[in-house]
């Protein structure tokens, strides 16, 4: 979701060249993960942080008060049903993320910083597929440094830019050489387009912009890469109508619905989820967890599709595995 939230070759795998991945992915993957994050203790804030699965409602804020309070309710000690504390240690995070992708068979896009990427890598190379994650600051990576990774087989994605929290939109000019990059390469972009934690202008990202964030601002992007394998992640929320009508006139384009399948209200989950359903959209829907620091946020967002009562078997297995793989064009 962003960087701070409080603050082996499979022959079918067409433009991830060079990228190490197990030879029987249909068979061997229940689920693909487009949403995963390799994060280290500290991305999301301080260590231990806590997390709703899931909020049961978005609190208000009085601006004459401290910030610190409203992150306190948010994650500090939050009153919900369910209550994540992420690992303070950066093994014991590892391992726990890593563990959840083994147990629940996951074939997962990591993204995150390259050095604890390949780190989680390392330690689980049938689970991993190497993704660049960069934006929320306003820096961007050299396209030189990008080519790089890609050459040595540790780029498969670029993803997830989070550009919307400096209050850059999809079709700004600074993001044109890496859209035309992946085009290149023939690797997919996964592009923030929605929420990020609520109030974080105030706190952790000042930059940060709904309109940064609207589903239409593809359109243009789109237009100039018409070989672009670009996704949405977050589907746009909680611009439904704009996000159908860009998946309706750009038969390319996929979102994912990271973080609204675990943290968000269910009652609001469904609904979206239901209305891209409802409008014919049940191949392009990707699973993500965005886990972040939270592993048992990967098993709640499984759960939550597996239960959805509005989605039949197949729509499942679509959302879980079958949209994904066909994106990222592995065979069978």
């Amino acid at each position: 979701m962003m960087r701070w939230w409080l603050g082996a070759g499979l022959a079918g795998l067409a433009g991830l060249a060079g990228l190490s991945t197990p030879a029987a992915a249909a068979d061997r993957y229940a689920v693909i993960d487009m949403h995963f994050h390799a994060d280290r203790p500290d991305d999301e804030g301080p260590p231990g942080g806590k997390a709703c699965a899931p909020y049961r409602n978005w609190a208000p804020r009085d601006p004459g008060q401290p910030i610190a309070r409203y992150l306190d309710w948010f994650t500090g000690h939050p009153a919900c049903m369910t209550i994540l504390t992420a690992p303070t240690d950066a093994v014991a995070l590892r391992d726990r993320q890593l563990a959840m992708l083994r147990r629940y068979r996951i074939l997962a896009l990591a993204g995150g910083a390259a050095a604890t990427v390949e780190d989680y890598r390392a330690h689980a190379p049938d689970h991993i597929l190497p993704s660049a994650g960069f934006g929320s600051s306003g820096t961007l990576p050299s396209i030189d440094a990008l080519r790089r990774l890609h050459a040595a087989g540790r780029l498969a994605a670029l993803s997830e830019i989070t550009t919307q929290y400096a209050g850059i939109a999809p079709d700004d000019p600074r993001l044109e050489p890496y859209y035309a990059l992946a085009e290149e390469l023939d690797i997919p972009v996964g592009l923030h387009l929605g929420p990020g934690p609520p109030g974080t202008a105030y706190f952790a990202t000042p930059g940060y912009r709904v309109t940064a964030g609207d589903p239409l601002a593809l359109e243009p992007v789109l237009r100039r890469h018409p070989k672009l394998r670009l996704y949405a992640m977050h589907a746009g929320w909680p611009m439904g109508d704009a996000m159908i009508a860009m998946l309706f006139a750009h038969p390319q384009l996929y979102v994912d619905i990271g973080v609204l399948d675990w943290a968000y209200p269910e009652a609001d989950f469904y609904a979206y989820l239901k209305r891209l359903i409802d409008a014919g959209m049940e191949e392009r829907i990707l699973f993500g967890s965005d886990n972040m620091v939270w592993p048992d946020a990967i098993a709640i967002a499984i759960d939550r599709i597996r239960t959805a009562p509005f989605l039949d078997d197949r729509q499942r297995r679509l959302i879980l595995h079958d949209n994904a793989a066909r994106f990222l064009r592995i065979d069978g």
